[in-house]
């Protein structure tokens, strides 16, 4: 049994993650774990199909088990989300090794890069080389990515330009800071860069241009597995498919209720921020108007985006200080189900170990205080999803979604 681990979003799945599948088992991979975000996304958006829906689409393609990223996770920044996913691989204590794209395909290069962005964290460079970088507007990400330029060289600061070279460096890093000892297998990026519009000439494309596609109702059948392209068909007619702009009634009634402390107890926000936020909520009556208002260059559109989801979840920076508690199986096939019994039988010797499941209700039965207030963070997340596509979705599917072994 080689277990090999994935974290993604599968927003929506398509070509390119089949491709990185296949890959993971030509590597020797018998079992595949994916540590997948649910129906909030890191790029401060709500998932267009629900996670239960993506979870067994992902399992009909090769992963044998999908496990929930909190939404504490999934809507926080790289690092916290990188962490969060590590952790709860580490916490099966069966997986071998951590499977991850990125456009350079060189480990040894995101090594060298996850050093260099560990030692520019320090307090002391943060305080004599990053903090003068913000100071003339930059945002953070991109001043560390200039102090590393400037005391690591070019070739290593360059590794910052590409998104899935950026969150393999956090992955590296969060293995550092969890005394994890993955061995790692990167799947160099195929066909298209991550938000590019033009889709490649063998079937790829960005899933920054396929949500683009879903939304102008163009069909996406080249690009995606059938399984995907029906879902996305059924999903439309039934007016099921989730938009962040969808919320916008209730977006900004979260923005014109709260005050600047309020807004700054939510994960990644500063009082700075905080006071940007609330200026320009009572000032917008659009969220694009919001959005104008609000954008900075030290401050990304993700960023406020994701703290405009956040306010509405009711998510708390305070949660960001408790790794994930419990692991929520969303989908699993038979593998699924022995790398499950695998992750039983190691819990008494993985010091990370917390329990994993397909019930909500039996997390939410233990009674544990952690658990108890992620589950209850992770209902009330579904059930405002359910506000964000054109047809209104029940409340409580996080307790009553059917979870079989495919």
């Amino acid at each position: 049994m080689k277990t090999y681990g994935i974290i993604c979003e599968y927003n929506p799945f398509h070509n390119g993650h089949i491709y990185q599948i296949e890959e993971t088992r030509k590597n020797g991979a018998t079992h595949i774990v994916a540590i997948m975000s649910g129906n909030y996304v890191q790029r401060g958006d709500v998932a267009m199909i629900d996670k239960f829906a993506r979870a067994k689409v992902a399992v009909n393609h090769g992963v044998d088990l999908v496990v929930e990223m909190p939404v504490v996770y999934s809507l926080s920044s790289a690092n916290f989300f990188a962490r969060a996913g590590v952790m709860m691989l580490g916490a099966l204590g069966c997986v071998d090794v951590l499977s991850f794209g990125s456009e350079c395909g060189d480990i040894e290069l995101l090594k060298n890069a996850a050093m260099a962005s560990l030692n520019m964290s320090s307090k002391e460079n943060i305080e004599e080389k990053v903090k003068p970088l913000l100071a003339q507007g930059m945002s953070f990400p991109a001043a560390i990515q200039q102090a590393i330029a400037i005391d690591h060289g070019p070739m290593i600061a360059a590794v910052f330009d590409s998104p899935n070279n950026t969150l393999a460096v956090e992955y590296l890093k969060a293995m550092k800071m969890l005394s994890l000892e993955f061995e790692l297998h990167t799947v160099k990026r195929k066909g298209v860069e991550h938000d590019s519009l033009t889709p490649s000439s063998d079937g790829f494309a960005s899933g920054t241009l396929l949500r683009q596609m879903i939304e102008d109702d163009e069909d996406i059948s080249a690009f995606v597995p059938k399984d995907m392209a029906d879902l996305v068909k059924e999903y439309e007619e039934k007016n099921l498919l989730a938009y962040f702009d969808n919320l916008e009634r209730e977006l900004l009634y979260v923005l014109r209720s709260n005050i600047p402390p309020t807004i700054a107890e939510c994960p990644d926000v500063d009082p700075g921020l905080a006071n940007l936020i609330f200026r320009a909520g009572i000032e917008s009556n659009s969220l694009d108007d919001f959005m104008e208002k609000a954008g900075t260059k030290r401050y990304t559109d993700a960023k406020l985006r994701r703290t405009l989801l956040n306010l509405y979840i009711n998510t708390k920076a305070t949660d960001l200080l408790i790794m994930p508690p419990y692991g929520r199986v969303l989908a699993l096939n038979e593998k699924g189900a022995e790398i499950l019994k695998a992750a039983k039988e190691k819990e008494a010797d993985t010091k990370l170990a917390i329990p994993f499941g397909t019930s909500l209700k039996d997390i939410v039965d233990a009674q544990k205080p952690h658990m108890s207030r992620f589950a209850d963070v992770s209902n009330r997340a579904t059930n405002l999803y359910g506000l964000a596509s054109r047809e209104i979705r029940p409340c409580g599917e996080d307790f009553t979604a059917k979870i079989e072994i495919q």
